[in-house]
């Protein structure tokens, strides 16, 4: 059967979306890509648009390609307008992206914090108020900082894993809710090799540090 491709690019939310349609019969239904779900990695960031399908260009694979013109790339506190281009197949499903002009950001970190939280460590809410207030600078997000967080005393306890939390807000609210380990001993070289080693080589690559991201 005729088969028509329809660009939605304002459809949910103006992050747009394609469409697959039946050409014939009155009671001809249409297919939806649903990218947000199939592709993740294409969402916007938050309080921006895309406008998904505004372009649609044939492949020669049984595939097409979609494009977003406005989609943004954020390194910071710079916004760059670069647009992005998804491959799918002939079934609607994602297959790759196209971004030529996108490029690793100079944010792209893996921040793990030792905190010492040993008996030695007083008033604990100070620590909570200084941690918070360093967090809530950092540009976190997917494609920045990843930030994870270690306490120690006699033990030492990951409070999260790089990755966890995805917004400055998040995190912030985290770092306000740890409580204090406490302990006689302040073990502070264990717990640096314990942040630093994990399976594989890197700084956190066990506790989700990503290949190539500095820190």
């Amino acid at each position: 059967p005729r088969r028509l491709l329809v660009g939605a690019p304002w459809d949910g939310d103006r992050q747009g979306d394609v469409y697959k349609c039946r050409v014939g019969p009155p009671n001809a239904t249409c297919a939806k890509a649903n990218l947000g779900s199939a592709a993740p990695w294409l969402a916007p960031a938050p309080g921006r648009t895309e406008h998904f399908g505004m372009t649609l260009l044939g492949s020669k694979d049984g595939g097409f390609v979609a494009c977003a013109p406005l989609w943004s790339q954020e390194c910071g506190t710079s916004v760059f307008s670069t647009g992005i281009c998804a491959r799918l197949d002939g079934d609607l499903r994602p297959v790759g992206t196209i971004a030529p002009t996108a490029q690793r950001c100079s944010t792209y970190m893996d921040i793990v914090i030792v905190l010492d939280g040993s008996n030695s460590i007083y008033p604990w809410y100070e620590v909570q108020n200084f941690l918070s207030s360093v967090l809530g600078k950092f540009f976190i997000g997917p494609g920045q900082i990843q930030v994870g967080v270690l306490q120690y005393g006699e033990q030492v306890v990951h409070e999260w894993a790089l990755g966890r939390y995805r917004t400055a807000e998040e995190v912030v609210e985290a770092a306000k809710n740890i409580s204090r380990q406490e302990g006689r001993e302040t073990r502070t070289a264990f717990a640096i090799r314990r942040a630093w080693w994990a399976p594989g080589s890197g700084l956190g690559v066990g506790i989700g540090g990503r290949e190539g991201a500095g820190g």
